[in-house]
């Protein structure tokens, strides 16, 4: 592929003229096929859902869901849609003079950000019709969306984000059901409000309050298209304080009701949550779809799933959530989980205690090193650990807290009351494992109680994790974590409200993880994928280099040292895929992959 140089084309229409620019949306529910044979133009090509394939002097390249590609077309292209596909195109003619005889070419791929999107939508927006109000607003979008693309793709040469903008932008994304006031996030921020409002309009194109507000907006979007969550519930969550303030905020950010949004079917498959007995069941929400939007979304969503009766429900309300977990682990690997008992005041406590921890001094961490320690305890410095094998070393840094390596050494900072409130919480991650694992051996047809005696003593790791802000936009620096699978059976994860986990459910492209408060958001590990016999699936995911510094606090699950984890066999004329191994030979094979590059 090679990468579009601008000085190849700044004579342009995009580059040299706002004129001629058109938008449209197009779908290919049962796949096809787009060819041009003439006519030079410039095209950006944004791909909602499926691939893309196109062939460029006679070599392939493709674009997947999520992605934009840009593509200069003077001999003729044709592009394969994949059924379910849906793309946003932008295109403009090129001046006659600007290239040469022969040169069609894909320019870099980019992950499709907000800022993208929201021009792809509000070009489309303006329609087909001819106005010269409406010309002039299409082209000006137009210009833009070219410019927002060049800038993603690194393409010009621009100066980082201010620390201050990476501030108040984080703690928009950590807050925004609060509705933080202008005054508030220039504190945040260490600005003036007039200052701050004109660094939004110089590096986001908007102001503060209506980047809060478009926050809020998308985070209740998410939840109505891919959860069966009550409009009460996502107008508490995302601090509407009403479903008929959502709701009409809904239909002035995205023109349709909530209601609607839900029956178009633009969510796919629904998560299930209790007590929503008013749910049409999917052939029924089928109908109501127009034609045009029977379109299967590629990769499965990440459901959101109330565990409450996991905890302290009847068996009839066990089995239903037992198979939600069951039908999230066989499809997408992660899911979203409320009613855990939580509460927010216990995670603001460990977000603060983690960042006073990160904050000391390094000769201070490196007292409680995991270097000095051993066992999988202690302090882990940026660079150490490498999840992906192939790639370079983390930009991250950690400290592991593993109880059950238990000997004479001081495992834990000299920080007052630090060790209580981890180990508080340690207990309650483990009380929620054991109730996911009841709902795990419930769906997969053995008793109820299978895993209890495997996970007396388990081998369980506590993990903050601190990820420093990227310093680039190019996709050679490190990872914050490399793409992997997680080990044991399952992770309990919270954010501080950064995003940058990405997932990659199997024979899918990468997708985000969004951030959806008062959740934790959990996947299973290889170890239960094998104690499933291949029935659960283990999602690789990784962390991409965040804009803003990240914190996040995971624990993991493994079951006992000596448990034996051997595949259960629930289908008549299966075998087991897998020999039964010690949990702890397991996990120890697993760690030196990751820490083995350091010897």
């Amino acid at each position: 592929m090679r990468r579009l140089d601008l000085s190849e084309i700044q004579e342009t229409a995009f580059i040299r003229r706002g004129a001629n620019f058109s938008f449209g949306q197009t779908a290919y529910p049962d796949g096809g096929e787009f060819r041009v044979t003439s006519g030079a133009y410039a095209a950006l090509i944004l791909l909602e859902t499926g691939t893309m394939s196109t062939v460029i002097d006679r070599n392939r390249r493709e674009l997947h869901a999520g992605e934009c590609g840009i593509f200069i077309n003077r001999t003729g292209r044709r592009s394969t849609y994949a059924p379910g596909s849906r793309v946003m195109w932008c295109e403009t003619p090129l001046l006659k003079s600007a290239l040469p005889a022969r040169s069609d070419f894909l320019g870099d791929r980019v992950r499709a950000s907000q800022r993208i999107l929201t021009l792809f939508r509000e070009g489309i927006n303006c329609g087909l019709n001819s106005s010269p109000t409406l010309d002039t607003l299409r082209n000006a979008l137009g210009e833009a969306l070219f410019a927002a693309w060049r800038i993603e793709a690194g393409q010009d040469v621009i100066g980082h984000m201010p620390p201050s903008l990476i501030a108040a932008k984080s703690y928009i994304d950590q807050h925004y059901a609060e509705k933080p006031s202008l005054e508030q996030l220039a504190s945040v921020a260490g600005v003036t409000p007039p200052y701050l409002i004109d660094l939004f309009r110089r590096h986001q194109g908007t102001t503060p309050i209506r980047y809060l507000r478009n926050v809020r907006a998308q985070a209740a979007l998410r939840l109505i298209r891919h959860t069966d969550m009550s409009l009460a519930s996502i107008a508490d969550i995302t601090g509407y304080g009403s479903a008929f303030h959502l709701s009409r905020e809904v239909r002035l950010m995205n023109g349709q009701s909530p209601r609607s949004i839900r029956q178009r079917g633009i969510h796919g498959q629904t998560s299930h949550t209790m007590g929503d007995a008013t749910r049409l069941p999917d052939d029924q929400h089928q109908s109501l779809r127009p034609a045009f939007e029977r379109i299967r979304p590629m990769v499965p969503p990440i459901p959101v799933i109330d565990i409450a009766a996991l905890r302290h429900g009847s068996s009839a309300e066990r089995k239903i959530v037992a198979a939600a977990l069951g039908r999230a682990c066989r499809e997408a690997g992660f899911f979203y989980i409320t009613g855990h008992g939580v509460a927010p005041e216990m995670m603001n406590k460990l977000f603060e205690a983690s960042r006073i921890f990160f904050n000391q001094p390094a000769s201070a961490k490196e007292k409680v090193a995991m270097s000095r320690l051993g066992k999988n305890r202690g302090y882990v410095g940026l660079g150490v650990e490498r999840l992906d094998t192939t790639s370079l070393p983390d930009n991250k840094e950690a400290f592991n807290i593993s109880p059950h390596n238990v000997d004479d050494a001081d495992v834990w900072p000299d920080l007052p009351g630090w060790r209580d409130l981890m180990m508080a919480y340690f207990t309650t991650c483990l009380d929620i494992g054991a109730a996911l694992h009841r709902g795990f051996a419930r769906d997969l047809g053995v008793d109820e109680n299978f895993f209890v005696d495997k996970f007396k003593n388990p081998m369980a790791t506590l993990r903050l994790l601190r990820y420093p802000p990227s310093l680039s936009k190019y996709a050679d620096q490190a990872p914050g974590a490399g793409a992997h699978t997680d080990y044991g059976n399952v992770t309990i994860l919270a954010v501080n409200g950064v995003s940058g986990l990405q997932v990659r459910p199997r024979g899918s492209d990468w997708m985000d993880a969004p951030l959806i408060p008062g959740t934790f958001i959990c996947n299973i590990g290889d170890c239960l994928m094998r104690w499933s016999n291949d029935v659960y699936v283990s999602t690789p995911h990784r962390v991409l280099r965040p804009e803003g510094e990240r914190y996040s606090i995971a624990f993991f699950l493994d079951p006992d040292a000596d448990a034996q984890v051997e595949p259960i066999v629930s289908q008549q004329g299966e075998s087991a895929h897998y020999p039964p191994v010690s949990g702890y030979d397991y996990l120890q094979e697993r760690l030196q992959a990751t820490y083995g590059h350091q010897s």
